[in-house]
């Protein structure tokens, strides 16, 4: 088993998707949020380089070339755990379903004002799930500090990272 840390190579690519749910009602919410940076943790059953697999963001431009950090999938990864993640509110979105017009814009001006969490506060709303989305290029880092940067190729695959000169 090894271990790696992976972080966002730029700043702002990354982002969080919070998923409430009614609990009497067939309303959801998803709220999207944008961050600075962050770094994750992630556990391979092996000593070799996590063999990530890119993914599209939902509501995304279609790509495989992102990496959903909380359900990381590849042959040997284990597991991944957050660290930290920096400056969120960087920009956002909220998206509704199964909710009267109304019913959104009082929700939408609680969230705004309160933040996603005081859904949970009215009761009403639990906390279904949540994903958080980096894209390239990561850098990643094994446990004696060397470091490699990937992106994703035009059909999804891990590559090297080139920085244009």
């Amino acid at each position: 088993m090894a271990w790696y840390t992976v972080k966002t190579y730029y700043k702002k690519s990354i982002e969080q998707h919070e998923h409430y749910v009614q609990r009497e009602g067939k309303g959801r919410i998803t709220v999207k949020d944008g961050f600075r940076s962050c770094e994750f943790n992630v556990e391979t059953n092996d000593d070799k380089f996590p063999e990530f697999e890119f993914v599209e963001v939902p509501g995304g431009d279609g790509k495989r070339d992102s990496l959903d950090m909380y359900s990381l999938t590849g042959s040997n990864i284990e597991s991944s755990e957050l660290v930290e993640m920096f400056d969120g509110g960087c920009w956002g979105d909220i998206e509704f379903e199964g909710l009267t017009l109304e019913q959104e814009e009082e929700l939408e001006e609680l969230i705004n004002e309160e933040g996603a969490y005081a859904l949970e506060d009215e009761g009403d709303w639990y906390l279904e799930d949540t994903e958080v989305y980096i894209w390239g290029p990561i850098e990643v880092t094994d446990e004696d500090g060397n470091t490699r940067i990937i992106i994703a190729d035009a059909d999804g695959n891990v590559t090297d990272f080139v920085e244009e000169e």
